[in-house]
């Protein structure tokens, strides 16, 4: 057992819920995280956070479409796994229940949750990785140039998550000067078994994935470039020197929705931090007119569409 992984670096958050993508920021455990919300409604994350010396894991639910963008915890590896009938694309990789997604350290996390919405992050030591890499000649994890999905058997899969599950159980109960060194030790090979029978997808399906994921990155940082612009489709398309319908699909594909939505889903997150970053000391419109929304009653629709409050209240809030 490593050390470091004793009862007195116990660390346990009961569930956390937040209604404010902007406050789930920096919540998930060693990471800086930006969001996006992807459809309409009232937004509603569930997060809970053990951490066990050098090993946190999190356990979140979300019941929209998010997107999700920035980097990882820079010193140890992040794993996720998703709950039953999830659909999901994080940098260039479809992701579903039957996948582990592994990222190195500070790896940068960029995609989309895009249906059930449920997941667990791992986020373990160095150590761990090269331990496991030592014992098998299939895995070369530490060399990975990005974040990749794993295809394990299921019954390894499922042992993985059973070893998750008794740590969650067990987590609130005085576990005694060995308890969680045996749950924790019990994760440890679990994870070993899993990530120790790679299966990687298709060349062919993993070359179009990535392809579409890096078009899409570099036409976003366009339209981020140029926030306050008005930026036209048909100009990003020359600027990229691409047609209309390949950047409809690197969008769907990478980000889960179209080039055109998403761009205005930036604009209205944009006027929503400025709004309650102001302490005030601003004016809806002001806002609104500096990110291109010309049309106060049609703005105001797209704004409560999204976050399911007007522009006005998230005004008066952050006055108060």
């Amino acid at each position: 057992m490593s050390e470091g992984f004793g009862t007195s670096g116990n660390q346990y958050q009961p569930p956390a819920r937040y209604h404010d993508l902007d406050e789930v920021n920096h919540a998930v455990s060693g990471a800086n995280l930006e969001f996006v919300q992807l459809k309409p409604g009232n937004l509603d994350i569930a997060l809970e956070q053990i951490s066990l010396g050098d090993l946190s894991i999190d356990l979140g639910t979300v019941n929209l479409p998010i997107r999700a963008m920035g980097e990882l915890d820079p010193s140890r590896f992040s794993i996720g796994a998703f709950t039953k009938g999830v659909q999901a694309t994080w940098n260039g990789n479809p992701v579903d229940e039957s996948h582990l997604l592994v990222c190195q350290p500070g790896q940068e996390l960029n995609g989309y949750l895009s249906k059930i919405y449920g997941w667990i992050s791992l986020v373990v030591p160095p150590e761990w990785i090269e331990s496991i890499e030592q014992t098998t000649s299939r895995t070369n994890i530490t060399k990975i140039a990005s974040c990749t999905t794993i295809r394990p058997p299921a019954d390894k899969l499922e042992d993985l998550r059973q070893a998750i599950a008794n740590i969650v159980q067990l987590v609130e109960i005085p576990l005694g000067p060995l308890g969680d060194d045996w749950l924790v030790t019990d994760l440890r090979n679990a994870l070993g078994a899993a990530l120790s029978s790679m299966d990687a997808p298709s060349a062919k399906v993993m070359s179009q994935a990535w392809g579409h994921y890096i078009f899409a990155k570099r036409a976003e940082d366009y339209m981020r470039e140029r926030i306050t612009e008005p930026v036209s489709i048909d100009k990003l398309c020359a600027s990229m020197h691409a047609s209309r319908r390949y950047l409809e699909y690197a969008f769907a594909d990478a980000f889960g929705t179209s080039p055109s939505r998403y761009l205005r889903l930036m604009r209205l997150h944009q006027v929503r931090s400025r709004l309650k970053m102001s302490g005030g000391r601003t004016t809806v419109t002001t806002e609104a007119l500096r990110l291109g929304f010309n049309h106060p009653s049609l703005f105001a629709t797209q704004y409560k569409n999204a976050f399911g409050e007007s522009p006005s209240v998230t005004l008066a809030r952050a006055t108060a």
